[in-house]
């Protein structure tokens, strides 16, 4: 294997295991069993306008399967409570555009989970080319640990900054604000 295409391996690696990292943490905390941790918690709020902790964590585990199992938006919009549809059209809009952002962000941690383990393969199948390996998996590690720290400090130093500048960037204007009355914020509030 040449020397220039054992570095472009190993860059690779580097770039892509903060993508596999990240997003498989990001894909850890979207499954029910943590859903039904952070609701059991003692200190979790109560719904002050009268969710039961039970209904909360029926409406959202139907709407976290919503996001992660890529089901069509009916499924919120025929969700209903005391016979009146669970979500207003704002709280559906930014529920299709967080699916969509899940579902993308999904596929690519897939891909680039394929292209580090076969970056990987390719550099430890040779002898010579496994301290690039080695160097990649180091260095990779350090550069996730540096983003990690990064985005938790700015968010620690300016937390509605960083909150503001998150949404912006993934999601349409005004669709990401709600009243403390609406669904989305009874269900998922923001302690």
């Amino acid at each position: 294997m040449s020397k220039l295409l054992v570095q472009i391996l190993r860059v690779l690696l580097v770039l892509l295991i903060p993508l596999v990292i990240v997003l498989g943490v990001v894909r850890l905390v979207a499954i029910e069993p943590y859903l039904a941790f952070e609701y059991n918690k003692t200190d979790f709020p109560a719904d002050p306008f009268g969710f039961a902790r039970d209904q909360r964590l029926d409406h959202a585990t139907a709407n976290l399967q919503f996001v992660t199992q890529n089901q069509p938006l009916v499924d919120l919009t025929e969700q209903e409570h005391n016979n009146a549809p669970l979500y207003n059209a704002r709280e559906l809009k930014r529920m299709q555009d967080v699916q969509n952002i899940y579902q993308t962000a999904w596929r690519g941690w897939q891909v680039a989970l394929f292209l580090a383990v076969l970056s990987g393969l390719a550099l430890a199948w040779r002898k010579e080319s496994r301290p690039a390996l080695a160097s990649a998996i180091q260095s990779g590690g350090a550069f996730t640990v540096g983003l990690v720290v990064v985005a938790g400090l700015a968010a620690i130093a300016a937390w509605q900054t960083w909150f503001v500048a998150f949404h912006q960037v993934f999601f349409a204007a005004g669709n990401w604000t709600f009243d403390i009355t609406d669904t989305l914020i009874r269900l998922f509030p923001e302690k």
